[in-house]
């Protein structure tokens, strides 16, 4: 319902706008191309984008993989739809081409956010959730139970979770999901209410026991043994004479995926520069206005192979930041452990007024653009850190210092500064290890969204 309301309100929209504005095209003859919402939700479904299968609801792809065939989609879609029109009329005159380029864009875009309203809509109203069981009760599928709870995206609902091999306490009471039962009872119980879609978050050994037994019921099975990051994006099963495994592919090493994304940055960051330019007139001569002292600000940061690098900010807080720091931390218990935790404070003393409204709408980061001309930043890549947080990132800062950080990324439209440290450093990881110039286009939409929504931003 969502993709056949995007594409035909698209339609709608542009047609009428392109009437509006002097086309010299009537609206009526656009109703020709009303199959085009058929072939739409057509290719949607031979694309593998409901959720598994129609008949057997499962897990929905990853979300850049979504964007990625959605796009693929829109683009058959609408040219299918020309070529039917072009055989039936044999010609194109009386249409608009600009009409038909539009619509076929904006559908790739906005389809997306259609699908992730009526996920919304659906999981809020407690409609279409596909019901699945969890099994274990682990650090891995403490995480999954919390992520299932908080992100409409999945569509699944967990009926009850499995535990132990013997009547131990539950280990996930907490999370508020029914305990079911041990290990041992997972199939029995999926019969009694039907579950066709399991969650198996055991150890290897386990699973295996009774991967046999699983299979004779179970639909779908997800088995999720870690909560290691793996370069999961573009992998593939691969099979060696009947033993089975996975092809993971490290994107980030293909040379002509990094030649293209440094063309893309230098591009994307042209475009925007010009779009800025009048910002960077206006907001100077606001900033000497309000706070005196310097316009732009550069602190240091870590960079490709953890080489320090200055990034370009337009200054945000009083020239005397280091001292008002200096006394809240000291003053203050609760916002010592808060910059101990985090690096940042939400009610930070050293934010002018200015600085605040700056810092809501990431204006404060266009200087960064620069960064980017001379090489030391991407336009989409992880968040650049600082020295004293190497520590946290663990065994991932090799990966992590692999490539160059960017202005916006992975954590930054996943929440933003309202996302907790553990899972920037997950989110930065999955980015490095899972990176294609999809993922890169996914962000950048993202991006927008999320400031223009001023979400999380601080």
């Amino acid at each position: 319902m969502a993709d056949a309301l995007c594409i035909s309100s698209v339609w709608f929209a542009v047609v009428l706008t392109y009437w509006s504005c002097g086309g010299g095209y009537t609206p009526e003859i656009y109703l020709r191309f009303w199959p085009i919402t058929l072939v739409f939700l057509a290719a949607n479904g031979l694309m593998g984008l409901y959720n598994g299968s129609w008949a057997y609801p499962a897990a929905p792809l990853p979300p850049v993989e979504e964007m990625r065939r959605l796009f693929l989609s829109s683009v058959l879609s609408h040219l299918l739809v020309i070529a039917a029109v072009v055989m039936a009329t044999q010609t194109m005159e009386g249409y608009s081409r600009v009409v038909v380029a539009v619509s076929c864009l904006l559908t790739a875009v906005l389809a997306q956010s259609y699908r992730n309203w009526a996920r919304k809509a659906m999981a809020r109203l407690g409609l279409c959730q596909i019901p699945v069981l969890l099994a274990g009760s682990g650090k891995v599928a403490r995480e999954v139970a919390q992520i299932l709870r908080d992100d409409p995206y999945t569509g699944f609902k967990v009926v009850g979770y499995f535990d132990g091999v013997r009547d131990d306490s539950p280990r996930l009471a907490d999370t508020g999901l029914p305990y079911l039962g041990r290990l041992k009872d997972i199939v029995g119980e999926a019969r009694r209410r039907d579950v066709k879609v399991l969650l198996a978050c055991q150890d290897e050994r386990l699973f295996r026991c009774q991967m046999e037994e699983f299979t004779n019921w179970f639909t779908y099975i997800e088995y999720l043994p870690t909560a290691s990051v793996f370069p999961v994006f573009g992998a593939k099963a691969v099979v060696f004479d009947g033993i089975g495994g996975l092809e993971m592919v490290n994107q980030g090493r293909k040379k002509l995926f990094r030649v293209q994304k440094r063309v893309l940055d230098t591009v994307m960051a042209v475009c925007a520069f010009v779009l800025a330019s009048p910002l960077f007139v206006i907001l100077p001569v606001l900033i000497k206005a309000t706070g005196g002292g310097g316009v732009f600000y550069r602190q240091k940061r870590l960079g490709k192979g953890g080489r320090e690098i200055r990034v370009w900010k337009f200054r945000s807080m009083y020239e005397d930041a280091d001292e008002r720091l200096r006394r809240l931390l000291e003053s203050d218990p609760a916002a010592a452990e808060e910059w101990r935790r985090d690096m940042k404070l939400r009610r930070d003393p050293r934010v002018t007024p200015l600085g605040r409204l700056l810092r809501m709408t990431s204006l404060d980061e266009l200087p960064q653009l620069f960064n980017v001309f001379m090489g030391d930043m991407s336009l989409i890549g992880p968040r650049p850190i600082v020295a004293e947080e190497v520590e946290k990132y663990g065994e991932a800062y090799g990966a992590f210092s692999s490539v160059r950080p960017g202005i916006t990324g992975l954590w930054q439209v996943s929440g933003r500064s309202d996302t907790d440290y553990t899972r920037r450093v997950a989110l930065d990881t999955y980015y490095v290890m899972n990176w294609s110039p999809w993922m890169d286009w996914w962000i950048l939409l993202r991006t927008v969204y999320a400031v223009l929504l001023m979400r999380g931003a601080r």
